[in-house]
């Protein structure tokens, strides 16, 4: 691995240690080891490919949706679901 990857990893993980509440947000708290090493291929393929090391907001928001068991298809927006049913927006 990278040393400017590792030093990303550390400070994604010092940020979490020292804010566990936000972490717990995202994630169940007993998969963090799995979020994290994620979060490290996922940087580690930024640096192969040219981009920049630090994760974008949509890869975060993939990984997170990955580790919860959400689905990965795509959403209609003209469809809003509620406690009462789906709401079609025409």
């Amino acid at each position: 691995m990278d040393v400017d990857v590792q030093i990303y990893i550390s400070e994604f993980k010092r940020f979490f240690n020292q804010n566990p509440e936000d972490l717990g947000n995202l994630i169940p708290l007993d998969l963090k080891d799995e979020f994290y090493q994620k979060v490290s291929d996922t940087a580690s393929k930024n640096l192969t490919e040219g981009r920049e090391i630090p994760l974008t907001q949509k890869q975060l928001i993939e990984i997170c949706v990955d580790i919860n068991g959400g689905s990965k298809k795509k959403i209609d927006p003209s469809v809003i679901e509620t406690a009462f049913g789906k709401i079609f927006l025409n």
